[in-house]
């Protein structure tokens, strides 16, 4: 455990470090259409989702080639990136609307908080061994089938709150 333990704190770095890089790729990229795919294009709460959820898959991707496939880790990895994705609206939606405004800072803050609820579920999922007799094969369906969906509504989204850029009141690309 303490080798999953490490792996843990070594992703929580790794998803801060490069989500945080990521949220300005897409700009830095000239707007390039491939960068927006995997990067926010916005500042809507969906890209920040985006933002966090293909950082966090990224991460999984290197410790499940990097760990010898620990058994059950891509199911509990699954479980933790949910939890961080819910974690982001719903923190953003409560606390806006409590005080009534956005504030940049705690946005900010909100995307640490949604890596390490992450990490600390599917580290203690794996820990647990709940996951262990999971199917690695379910869990990549269900991360490729939520990346299509990330991808999908960066063209086409729902023209809903989540979704919109509070700055330009655009949707998507």
């Amino acid at each position: 455990m303490k080798r999953v333990y490490k792996y843990s704190v070594l992703g929580f770095v790794f998803v801060s470090v490069y989500g945080t890089l990521s949220h300005f790729l897409y700009k830095l990229s000239g707007n390039s259409i491939f960068v927006g795919l995997f990067c926010p294009i916005n500042e809507s709460i969906w890209e920040h989702i985006k933002l966090f959820y293909f950082s966090y898959l990224l991460w999984t991707i290197i410790e499940y080639f990097i760990t010898k496939r620990i058994n059950g880790m891509l199911f509990a990895k699954l479980i933790g990136a949910f939890a961080g994705m819910v974690f982001i609206p719903v923190f953003f939606y409560t606390y806006t609307g409590i005080i009534e405004k956005s504030i940049e800072f705690i946005n900010i803050l909100s995307f640490f908080i949604a890596v390490l609820i992450a990490f600390v579920t599917d580290y203690l999922f794996i820990k647990s061994g709940y996951t262990q007799k999971k199917s690695n094969t379910t869990a990549i369906i269900c991360f490729i089938a939520v990346a299509l969906l990330f991808i999908l509504f960066t063209f086409a989204p729902p023209f809903v709150p989540l979704f919109r850029d509070p700055i330009t009141f655009t949707y998507g690309i």
